[in-house]
C-alpha cells in the first residue's frame, strides 16, 4: 500500500486549515487527511515532544509530528495563509484569535473548553492525561499511577475534534453562516478513557468499573518472550480454558464465577506456570482455538511483523524527512459499491441507520450519531439482548433490562426496535430498506443467519460499517477479544509500564470508544461528502485504532530506537493522599528541579501543589477519578453529565456522559434517553411484537 491509496475520498473537496502547535489538532486535521480532505497546516514552531525520534538528513525529528502531518501542506516559515479559503478551520487554545466567518467552520480546543471556570488553564498531554480520568485507570502493582506512553490522550482528543469538526460541517451546510465549535480536551479524554467509570459511579453500582470487574484469569501472563494477554471472565471461556490446559486437576470446582473470585490467586499461579514454558504468540493462538480472548502483548516493533497487519496492509512504508520508515495507515479497509441514483438527502440530518451491535465499539457509533441528528434504529434479538441489559452492571445493583449503566451511556440517542424471532429476518431487511447506514459489531456468522450480506447492501448504494477487534479479513479476524486484548496486541499495553520497565495494569478501555469514535467520523465524512450516492463496506479493526495512538513509536521501531527528546513525567503523592501529575521538558528536566517537584508536592495538598507548579510554569494537574468527575464544579458548569427522563420508571431520572464538544453560544449538544427494550419496535416492523418475553 502506498500514499496513493491513502485517502478514502469522502471529503474529497473539503479544505482544512491547521493552526497552531498542538498535537490534539494536528491528529484530527490528519484523520481527515485519510478520509480525502485537502489539509493545510501553518508552520509549525519547534517544540520539544516526549517520545520517539526519528533520524533525518538534518539532524533528528519528532516522530509524532512527521507521521501526523503526512499528507498535509504545510506552509513554509513566514506564509500565511487566509482561514476564509477554507471550510474547516482548526485552531489551538493558543492561537485562538481567528475571528469567526461566514462558511467556515471554526473549531477551537483548548485543555478545559472555552467556557467554565478552569477555561483559562492552560495544559498539554500530561494534564489531559490527569484531568480527563485516563491517568487514573492505569496503575502498578502497587496502585501508583502510571502515565500513559507518547500522545495518547491527545490524539484521542483529536479523534473527537475530526468529528466535532464534521458536526459543524454539517451545520454550516444546512444553516450557512459562522459556525464556531469548542472541543474540551478534558471531555474528549473522559468519552475515550473514562467512559464506563463515569458510568458506573452516575448509577451507583456495586463493584469495580470497567476492566475492573473482571475475574481470573484476567490480565497480563509471563511467557518465554514476553507476555500473553488472557481475559476469561465468562463461564464458557473458563470451560475453553480448562480444555486448552488439559483439563488440569486444580481446576475442578472451578465453574462459577463466585469460585473464581475466591481463588483468584491460586488461578493465576497455576495459568502462569502453564504460559511461562510458552511463546506469547502460541499461547494466545492455542487459547483462541478454544474460544478464549487472548493476545500477544506486542511492542512497536513486532507489530512491523504482524501476519494480521501485513495481511491487510495495515502498515505502510513512506520516506518521511528523507528517511524510510513504516506508518500506519487507515484503521479501515473500504470496499466500493456501486453509484446509485437513489435519491438522498444529504447531510447527518435526515441520515438514517440501523444498528446490530453489542457491548460498546458498535453501540457507542450510533450514540454520537443519533445525537448529532441521525435517527438511529437499534435492531434487539430477544434471544441474545445485549450483554449490559442481561448482565449490567446494573443501577443501585438492580437487575433489570432498562437499568444497564453502560447501556444507557453507549446507547442514547436511539430507537429500540424487539425482533420476533418467528420473522427476525423479515425484520431486519424491512428495516435495512428504510436504511442508509448500517452499523454491525456481531460478526459474519450472525449476518448470515439474519440473512444481511453487507456487499449487497454497498451495491445499493449503502454504507455498512463494520467494527471488530482485528477486522472481518486476514488470519485473526476471527479472534475473540476485549478492549484490552487489542490493546495489547496494538502496542499500547507493551509502551505502558514503570520507570524500570514493569508492565502497567492498563485498566483503562480506551480501544472501544475511541474506535467509535472513529467509526463515527468515517460514517459522517461519507454523509457529508460526496460520496453519499455510492454504497461501501468500511471495516474498522480497533487494533488498528489503538496502533494509530502509538504510531510514532511504530514509525521509529528499530533495534535501537533513539529516545525523545528532554520531557519527563512523574506522578507524587500529595499529603492529602491524591497524586499530582508533572511533565517538565527543556531545562527543566534536572535533578534539582525534580527534587523540588517531589518536595513541593510531598509537603502541600495536590490542589496547590498543583497550583504552586503553575504558577512557576510546571505543567502539573492533580489525577482525577471518576467519582471525582461527576462532581467537578467546572464540568458541572458545562453541563456535561446531563440528567435525561431514565426509560426505568424506578429511577426516574438519570445521567448521561454528554458530547466533547459544543456550538458557541448554544451549550451543551442535547442526548435523548436511552431507548426502553423494544420502544418503537410497532414504528419500524409491520407488526408489534408486544408478547415476547426477555427474561
Amino acid at each position: 500500500m502506498t500514499d496513493a491509496v491513502l485517502s478514502s475520498g469522502f471529503l474529497s473537496g473539503i479544505r482544512v486549515l491547521q493552526i497552531g502547535d498542538d498535537v490534539t489538532g494536528s491528529a484530527a486535521a490528519a484523520l481527515l487527511t485519510f478520509l480525502g480532505a485537502d489539509v493545510t497546516r501553518t508552520a509549525p514552531t519547534a517544540n520539544c515532544r516526549a517520545g520517539p525520534l526519528i533520524t533525518t538528513a538534518n539532524g533528528t525529528a519528532a516522530a509524532v509530528d512527521l507521521v501526523l502531518d503526512r499528507g498535509k501542506n504545510v506552509l513554509a516559515d513566514g506564509i500565511d495563509a487566509d482561514p476564509a479559503d477554507y471550510d474547516i478551520v482548526i485552531t489551538d487554545g493558543a492561537t485562538s484569535a481567528v475571528a469567526p466567518r461566514d462558511g467556515v467552520v471554526l473549531v477551537t480546543v483548548s485543555p478545559f473548553g472555552a467556557t467554565g471556570p478552569l477555561s483559562h488553564r492552560p495544559g498539554g498531554e500530561i494534564t489531559m492525561q490527569a484531568s480527563g480520568g485516563l491517568l487514573a485507570t492505569i496503575e502498578d502493582a502497587d496502585g501508583v499511577p502510571v502515565p500513559a506512553p507518547g500522545y495518547v490522550a491527545s490524539k484521542a482528543a483529536g479523534a473527537v475534534t475530526a468529528l466535532a469538526a464534521l458536526h459543524g460541517l454539517d451545520r454550516r451546510n444546512r444553516d450557512g453562516g459562522a459556525v464556531v465549535v469548542d472541543v474540551s480536551a478534558q471531555e474528549a479524554v473522559i468519552f475515550t478513557a473514562a467512559l464506563p467509570e463515569c458510568a458506573h459511579v452516575l448509577y451507583r453500582c456495586p463493584g469495580r468499573a470497567g476492566s475492573g470487574r473482571y475475574l481470573a484469569p484476567s490480565g497480563v501472563f509471563p511467557c518465554r518472550d514476553g507476555l500473553v494477554r488472557i481475559t476469561a471472565v465468562e463461564n464458557h471461556q473458563w470451560k475453553g480454558l480448562r480444555t486448552a490446559l488439559g483439563e488440569p486437576e486444580w481446576a475442578a470446582g472451578l465453574d462459577e464465577r463466585p469460585a473464581r473470585i475466591e481463588n483468584a490467586d491460586t488461578i493465576n499461579a497455576r495459568v502462569t506456570e502453564w504460559t511461562s514454558t510458552r511463546h506469547k504468540a502460541d499461547c494466545a493462538d492455542l487459547l483462541q482455538a478454544h474460544g478464549v480472548p487472548s493476545t500477544p502483548v506486542n511492542h512497536p516493533s513486532e507489530l512491523l511483523a504482524s501476519p494480521q497487519f501485513a495481511y491487510r496492509g495495515s502498515l505502510q512504508s513512506v520516506r518521511l524527512a528523507g528517511t524510510d520508515t513504516v506508518v500506519p495507515g487507515p484503521p479501515w479497509s473500504i470496499s466500493r459499491g456501486a453509484p446509485t441514483a437513489r435519491a438522498r438527502r444529504q447531510g447527518l440530518t435526515g441520515l438514517r441507520i440501523a444498528e446490530l451491535t453489542h457491548v460498546l465499539a458498535g453501540p457507542i457509533v450510533g450514540a454520537l450519531l443519533g445525537a448529532m441528528g441521525a435517527t438511529v434504529v437499534r435492531i434487539e434479538d430477544p434471544e441474545r439482548l445485549d450483554i449490559y441489559r442481561r448482565s449490567g452492571p446494573f443501577a443501585d445493583g438492580v437487575a433489570g433490562p432498562e437499568r444497564g449503566a453502560y447501556y444507557a451511556v453507549a446507547n442514547h440517542s436511539k430507537h429500540s426496535v424487539l425482533l420476533d424471532p418467528a420473522h427476525a429476518c423479515e425484520d431486519v431487511a424491512a428495516i435495512l430498506a428504510d436504511s442508509d447506514v448500517l452499523i454491525e459489531n456481531v460478526g459474519s456468522s450472525r449476518l448470515q443467519r439474519l440473512a444481511v450480506d453487507p456487499g449487497e447492501l454497498a451495491e445499493s448504494g449503502r454504507l455498512t460499517l463494520r467494527v471488530s477487534g482485528f477486522g472481518s479479513d486476514g488470519p485473526m479476524a476471527g479472534y475473540r477479544v476485549y478492549a484490552n486484548n487489542v490493546q495489547s496486541y496494538g502496542g499500547l499495553a507493551g509502551l505502558t509500564t514503570t520507570t524500570d520497565g514493569t508492565p502497567a495494569r492498563l485498566g483503562t478501555v480506551l480501544a472501544d470508544p475511541l474506535s467509535s469514535v472513529v467509526g463515527a467520523v468515517v460514517i459522517a465524512a461519507w454523509a457529508i461528502g460526496p460520496c453519499r450516492t455510492s454504497g461501501a463496506v468500511v471495516d474498522l479493526s480497533m487494533a488498528e485504532v489503538v496502533t494509530s495512538t502509538v504510531s510514532e513509536f511504530v514509525a521509529a521501531a528499530t533495534e535501537h530506537p533513539p529516545t525523545g527528546g528532554a520531557v519527563a513525567r512523574g506522578v507524587y503523592r500529595a499529603t492529602d493522599d491524591r497524586w499530582v501529575a508533572v511533565e517538565l521538558s527543556g531545562e527543566q528536566c534536572d535533578t534539582e528541579r525534580a527534587e523540588f517537584v517531589a518536595m513541593l508536592i510531598a509537603t502541600n495538598r495536590a490542589d496547590d501543589a498543583a497550583f504552586k507548579l503553575q504558577g512557576a510554569g510546571v505543567e502539573a494537574a492533580v489525577i482525577r477519578r471518576a467519582g471525582e468527575l461527576i462532581n467537578d464544579p467546572h464540568l458541572a458548569s458545562r453541563r456535561f453529565f446531563p440528567e435525561i427522563a431514565h426509560p426505568d420508571p424506578d429511577l426516574g431520572t438519570g445521567q448521561l456522559v454528554g458530547l466533547p464538544w459544543q456550538f458557541v453560544g448554544e451549550g451543551p449538544v442535547p442526548l435523548a434517553p436511552p431507548p426502553a427494550l423494544g420502544s418503537s419496535t410497532a414504528d419500524y416492523t409491520r407488526t408489534s411484537h408486544a408478547d415476547i418475553t426477555t427474561t
